[in-house]
């Protein structure tokens, strides 16, 4: 019996500093709050049924990222899965639309958060390729070194630095297209 007590103790001074940063990823990632909280809980059941494969003084915080990384893809082919209960009717445009409008009314946490950032870099965010995405979201948001990264997604330190220089160069696009359209459409208004 103690054993396991000084195993879930272990775990839990190992792992409790850890658990904004995971909530935190799967909330960019998956945009709702109740799915963030989903990922957390089940981040966490996995890496204590896991935990005995743990190095000691090897990166927690690289460790549960990845754990967490494969619950938040887990998730999302889930819901690849799911039957749509949208009308046919409705144009690609209008389900966005309304998915935002709906995930924004249901988590009100996350309205606050996303308005703190520019609706433009969260459209340019969203559009780039998970590929791309992880290695950004986890030197940006999480702030892992090139290494963390390239251990935490199974690729070479070269390949991080080189997703991480596209993904940066693809939002920089993207924000200045936005911009210059944003200014030319302001023009267009005040001329009439």
């Amino acid at each position: 019996m103690k054993f396991f007590q000084s195993k879930r103790k272990q775990f839990e001074e190992l792992t409790r500093p850890y658990g904004q940063d995971v909530y935190r990823l799967a909330l960019w990632r998956l945009a709702n709050q109740q799915d963030a909280e989903d990922v957390v809980q089940e981040t966490f059941l996995r890496a204590y049924r896991s935990f005995h494969t743990f190095q000691t003084g090897t990166n927690a915080k690289a460790w549960l990222t990845k754990i967490s990384l494969n619950v938040i893809n887990d998730l999302l082919k889930r819901k690849l899965r799911q039957p749509d209960t949208v009308s046919f009717d409705v144009e690609g445009d209008e389900i966005e639309s309304l998915q935002s409008e709906s995930m924004s009314l249901q988590d009100p946490a996350l309205q606050l958060a996303m308005n703190e950032f520019d609706p433009a870099l969260l459209s340019a965010l969203r559009k780039l390729p998970v590929s791309l995405l992880y290695p950004l979201l986890l030197r940006e948001l999480e702030d892992l070194s090139y290494e963390e990264i390239a251990s935490i997604l199974a690729i070479p330190t070269g390949t991080v630095m080189s997703r991480l220089f596209r993904a940066r160069r693809l939002v920089r696009d993207r924000l200045t297209e936005h911009s210059q359209s944003h200014a030319k459409q302001k023009v267009v208004d005040d001329e009439m």
